[in-house]
């Protein structure tokens, strides 16, 4: 009769749960209905972006030739002709890159052919927008692939000489000019100002590919540099940049699979310094100013730990302390 008792109390416990749980869950969906979503999808009717990166096959280069085929090409953002409106630029592997102005109201207008955007079809992998010659309209630079089978792109650099009648900014290609034409495995160009005297200095991220020579003890690359694959840092001297990699002391080897950067004071000194993620077994790179116009690699000394086959990197302040 106990035991009768017991697993009788047992059982009304058991219902018990079970109102309390379907009761719970009843208001958590009458709540969920009567929430508005916080995003809206909007298709390219209602915004005019239809911009696709279409990649077609061929026997000549795929994945197989080139193991980053499928990485995408970039997408950059900012006010282009001075509106106020947030305009987007995105990037193609093997059409034409894109210039989008935003018309209010999250339509977007394409202006591509009219902003003169060149259209030789390169292999783009990544976007930057800075003002680099201070006239208050914004400049694109755009990562490329070259001097690779079927690739053979150089880095652009869309300058804005000015926004016509119709509101549409009008750019020209002067990376040659700047000297930033860089032709190899671009991934990311980053612009800050390494050695504080008042300019925007360069940051050229590479990444590279497997090959036969890559497979060998990583002390075998260290102080060499490779003129397809390595990093690269241009210092700006009068809007003419140089580069000055080896004298900065960066890596710049074959092995330097690049693929995520970013820039932040990190030991708060007052001088940025940079993290670098590489793809595959090459370890990340933290490079820490050295207030002389060098840096030093310092990975091993301030991290506990790194992720291996980076995609990205970012620096953020996660607890607020400073």
């Amino acid at each position: 009769m106990r035991k009768h008792t017991t697993i009788f109390s047992l059982n009304k416990t058991l219902v018990g749960f079970i109102v309390l749980f379907f009761m719970l869950t009843s208001s958590c969906s009458d709540q969920k209905k009567s929430t508005p979503a916080l995003f809206e999808v909007l298709d390219a009717k209602r915004t005019g972006l239809n911009f696709e990166n279409r990649l077609t096959i061929t026997s000549d280069f795929n994945m197989f030739s080139y193991m980053y085929f499928y990485n995408g090409a970039g997408v950059g953002a900012g006010d282009f002709n001075n509106d106020g409106l947030t305009d987007l630029f995105f990037a193609s592997n093997q059409g034409r890159n894109t210039l989008y102005v935003n018309k209010g109201k999250l339509f977007f207008s394409d202006v591509t052919a009219e902003a003169n955007i060149p259209d030789d079809k390169g292999w783009s992998t990544g976007v930057s927008v800075v003002d680099i010659n201070n006239d208050g309209l914004l400049d694109i630079y755009i990562c490329r692939v070259g001097k690779y089978q079927v690739l053979n792109s150089r880095n652009q650099f869309l300058i804005c000489k000015g926004i016509n009648k119709n509101g549409v900014p009008m750019y020209e290609d002067q990376a040659k000019k700047y000297g930033l034409d860089f032709s190899g495995f671009s991934s990311q160009s980053l612009f800050f100002d390494y050695d504080l005297d008042g300019d925007l200095d360069m940051f050229l991220l590479n990444h590279s590919v497997h090959q036969n020579g890559m497979f060998a003890p990583r002390q075998n690359f260290i102080g060499t540099y490779d003129p397809l694959s390595g990093d690269r840092i241009f210092r700006n001297d009068d809007t003419i940049f140089t580069d000055v990699t080896k004298q900065t002391g960066i890596n710049s080897s074959a092995i330097s699979y690049g693929l995520g950067i970013a820039c932040s004071d990190i030991n708060l000194d007052g001088w940025p310094d940079l993290y670098c993620g590489n793809d595959f077994h090459e370890n990340y790179y933290l490079y820490i100013n050295q207030n002389n116009g060098t840096f030093t690699e310092e990975t091993n000394e301030r991290l506990m730990y790194i992720s291996k086959f980076s995609m990205g990197v970012d620096i953020a302040d996660e607890n607020n302390d400073g």
